[in-house]
């Protein structure tokens, strides 16, 4: 993301970042022990499964200029600590070690293949709205959301079998965000904004607490991605932030390491539940805030490692970029040569 972009939508990042930190703590702790636990594990899971969509939605409002050797500059980043985080909790076997070595081919972090792949999209994908007149953009849009998101969010079924979190859904979101960035971005009532948010966490946590105490077990139904109360209120959260304008260049600073503190998230959670333990706590009120410190203490001992990243190896990045960009190129000329030839012969 530009670096000019105001901290209202760095903050934004950083909230989403805490979010899905949150989301996978919950995730590792019995919260059925307590029915006052499950219904706040309901809750987070209401508000921080936006997260995703919120990065998307930020992505298209803004819209990615492909650019290879900022790509490559953030593989390095993700083969640094994938292969960091490999060693560091002592997973040494082939395979491990191999697809730590290839993240995004491997789909070492789904959300991160899925993001490399759609920067090499955008290109088209940026055509769209381009040639298309608003009128059949919004169409396009309705199409996508009933197929890969109202029929999914009310028919109980899939027809991607991901939950949202694949290309297809990205993709979506991508044009989504492009669509707002083009024919609304003037200014919105924040009091209707906030009420449409409230709406949309309140029918996703009635509905998932619903089922959740029906059935007996934790359900996730409506919080998923591809729910369409999980992309109508990342929209008003989008649309809420972008009714701030502030600048602070320590957020700045921050925001810049959040795709750092996803990939180190598994790592360093592997280290610190060494030293706590939260299974004497699953039926405790305070688990939350217990929660939240935890998921804090991620994003800083993530984001200072990443710092202390940049200031020693990352030293070396602008010329390892070169490096890399001249192989792949030279690569990806010679296969283009190779085709041309066999195409010459076999077709004339």
């Amino acid at each position: 993301m530009s670096k000019d972009r105001s901290s209202n939508f760095e903050l934004l990042r950083l909230l989403c970042i805490f979010g899905i930190l949150m989301m996978h703590t919950f995730g590792g702790i019995d919260t059925s022990v307590s029915f006052f636990n499950t219904e706040i594990h309901v809750l987070v899971n209401s508000i921080f499964n936006m997260g995703v969509t919120c990065f998307i939605l930020l992505s298209g409002y803004f819209g990615i200029r492909f650019d290879f050797k900022k790509l490559i500059r953030l593989d390095l980043m993700i083969i640094f600590f994938t292969i960091f985080g490999t060693i560091a909790v002592g997973n040494l076997g082939i395979k491990a070690l191999i697809k730590s070595c290839i993240p995004v081919i491997s789909r070492y972090y789904w959300f991160i293949s899925c993001y490399f792949f759609l920067c090499f999209l955008t290109p088209f994908l940026n055509q769209i709205p381009e040639k298309l007149s608003k009128e059949n953009f919004e169409k396009l849009l309705a199409v996508l959301l009933l197929l890969f998101s109202v029929i999914p969010t009310f028919g109980f079924f899939e027809i991607m079998q991901d939950g949202g979190k694949g290309l297809v859904h990205m993709v979506m979101i991508y044009l989504l965000g492009r669509y707002l960035a083009l024919y609304h971005n003037r200014s919105h009532n924040t009091g209707r904004l906030f009420l449409g948010l409230f709406l949309s966490i309140g029918f996703i946590f009635l509905a998932d607490s619903s089922l959740t105490f029906v059935r007996g077990k934790l359900y996730t139904t409506f919080c998923r991605d591809c729910s369409i109360f999980i992309i109508f209120g990342s929209v008003m959260v989008l649309l809420l932030f972008r009714e701030l304008n502030f600048h602070s260049r320590f957020i700045n600073r921050a925001a810049g390491n959040v795709l750092a503190v996803y990939v180190l998230d598994g790592t360093v959670q592997t280290f610190l539940l060494k030293w706590i333990d939260f299974k004497p706590y699953a039926g405790s009120w305070f688990l939350v805030f217990l929660a939240i410190g935890y998921a804090l203490a991620i994003m800083i001992i993530a984001c200072l490692l990443n710092e202390v990243r940049k200031a020693t190896i990352g030293r070396l990045e602008p010329w390892l970029v070169n490096v890399v960009n001249a192989v792949v190129m030279w690569g990806v000329n010679a296969v283009r040569g190779v085709v041309r030839r066999l195409l010459t012969y076999f077709i004339g």
